[in-house]
């Protein structure tokens, strides 16, 4: 966890550094590691002021206290942001997804064959002419007679897109 303390108009003595971290590894115990926290202490007067902000999980966790002693105030700002983790923690937990066995399996449908009809316009073509408008279309295929042999041709598009040519045979 990067830590980042800083003291305004105030020196920031050793000790105060070390508790405020000791103090802050508390938050460890819960289940999630925060990423970043940043603690501002303050001195103005009488008040000493304390302000904690972690990152946790991409929310920002903050707590500020304002005592006339520099510790109580990280102690009660620390109580506020481990309520806050608490909070948090249980907000995950009691939001979790139903379980599997909850969920009715739902009985399989039969499906029935289900028949197509479509309308061609067939018109006489030369080869060039049929593989133009299948370039035009946004069909797969095109339906028509050839001029040449005055034979029904299917011209389709394959899935690796080379062109595929069917007579069609009428008895």
């Amino acid at each position: 966890m990067e830590v980042t303390i800083t003291g305004r108009h105030m020196e920031m003595t050793q000790a105060l550094r070390d508790y405020t971290r000791q103090r802050l590894k508390k938050v460890s115990r819960y289940s999630f590691k925060p990423i970043e926290a940043a603690v501002r202490l303050s001195v103005e007067k009488y008040r000493h002021t304390a302000e904690i902000t972690l990152w946790v999980d991409g929310n920002r966790i903050l707590a500020k206290e304002e005592t006339d002693e520099m510790y109580r105030s990280i102690d009660m700002a620390m109580d506020k942001i481990e309520q806050r983790l608490r909070r948090y923690k249980e907000k995950l937990s009691r939001h979790k997804p139903p379980s599997a066995r909850k969920t009715p399996v739902p009985k399989p449908v039969k499906k029935t064959p289900m028949i197509t009809r479509e309308a061609y316009i067939v018109s006489t073509l030369s080869m060039d002419d049929a593989l133009s408008r299948l370039a035009l279309v946004k069909t797969d295929h095109v339906v028509f007679f050839d001029d040449t042999d005055e034979q029904l041709k299917l011209l389709m598009r394959g899935k690796n897109g080379h062109f595929e040519l069917t007579e069609l045979i009428i008895d």
